[in-house]
């Protein structure tokens, strides 16, 4: 690149030309960065910044978030209108009918409108692994992930149980650890390090359950530290603990390291079926040998998806006034449904 600075230019704005030259070289599609299909899933949140949405949540599944991207600029062309609300509802796979108060008999209150959602029938099924009796093995992401201790990581697990056990169900979520050559290590307390959930019971009335923790440092004090000498962590769950005769779902095991903002497992959600899970620990690669079966459920419980929709139509200002916005019960799946529909006030806002 030629030096086009001036003769007078100073060693800091030379150094500075110097580093953008370098920077203009790495091997970098630009436009791939850009474009919300093609732009890898850990840099979406910075997307998200730079495309100025007013909603956001690491926790949603990816298609929703890149979905979220692609309305972004016609969502803010159409903010505080009717239509705003109805797209930024439909994002979530669901339909709603929305009333406004004109429209009501009585009429309602001015400037107000009621929205009456229900999930059946359009709430997105996606993978989830079923693991019955005589599979209560340890399941382990099947890539050894190198680990910097010093770091926070952060494992999340989606879990709930589809058949009771007569006794318990115990729960487990963590890290097996391993060392720099790949050997399972070994101390006090437990097998595992249990960072996300130790030992938890729960039982099918008790719908989805999400349990987070995080690990860091090293020690042998709790849960929440590494090994001594770990190098290398592998993602790990139970379930029908104890001897448990009943069935689990799971939905999800994630680990982030939080520095980077960057899931660590390959197939966290099971979309590629059970592609990069294990029962073997130990080694720098193992085999995709989970036990279970694939099938397909609602996702999120009802709070996150009713949270999430709610969340939503703020962020869509609608009327840019006083409103009241009434939400119905919002369900899960179509076979879920155990409760009438019905209409609740759940917030009241005042838009500047």
């Amino acid at each position: 690149m030629s030096d086009l600075l001036p003769p007078s230019a100073t060693k800091q704005e030379r150094a500075l030309a110097s580093i953008s030259e370098r920077i203009e070289q790495l091997p970098v599609i630009y436009r791939k960065l850009w474009n919300p299909d093609l732009c890898p899933v850990e840099f979406l949140p910075y997307l998200a910044w730079a495309f100025s949405l007013d909603d956001w949540n690491d926790n949603w599944p990816e298609h929703i978030k890149r979905q979220s991207l692609k309305d972004a600029l016609y969502q803010h062309r159409i903010k505080g209108s009717l239509q705003a609300v109805e797209n930024a509802i439909a994002r979530f796979g669901t339909t709603a009918n929305i009333t406004e108060w004109w429209q009501q008999s009585p009429k309602g209150l001015p400037h107000t409108f009621s929205v009456d959602i229900s999930a059946q029938d359009n709430e997105r099924q996606l993978p989830v692994l079923e693991i019955g009796t005589g599979d209560e093995e340890a399941l382990h992401c099947s890539q050894a992930i190198p680990v910097q201790t010093g770091r926070v990581y952060r494992v999340r697990f989606k879990v709930r149980q589809t058949v009771d056990n007569p006794g318990s169900s115990g729960i487990f979520a963590g890290v097996a650890t391993l060392d720099k050559d790949f050997n399972y290590l070994n101390s006090d307390p437990g097998w595992y390090r249990y960072c996300c959930t130790f030992g938890r019971s729960i039982t099918s009335a008790d719908g989805w359950q999400v349990f987070e923790g995080e690990i860091t440092g090293e020690g042998d004090d709790n849960h929440n530290q590494f090994r001594p000498g770990t190098a290398y962590i592998r993602p790990m769950f139970f379930v029908n603990c104890w001897d448990g005769t009943g069935t689990a779902q799971v939905a999800e095991l994630e680990c982030w390291d939080l520095f980077e903002n960057r899931q660590l497992v390959p197939n966290p959600r099971f979309e590629n079926g059970k592609q990069g899970w294990s029962t073997v620990y130990v080694g720098e690669t193992v085999p995709d040998n989970a036990p279970g079966t694939i099938k397909t459920a609602a996702f999120r419980p009802d709070a996150d998806l009713q949270d999430d929709i709610i969340n939503a139509i703020k962020q869509a200002k609608p009327l840019r006034s006083d409103f009241n916005f009434n939400v119905g019960t919002v369900h899960a799946a179509p076979l879920e449904l155990n409760a009438h529909v019905h209409q609740v006030v759940l917030s009241r806002e005042t838009w500047e």
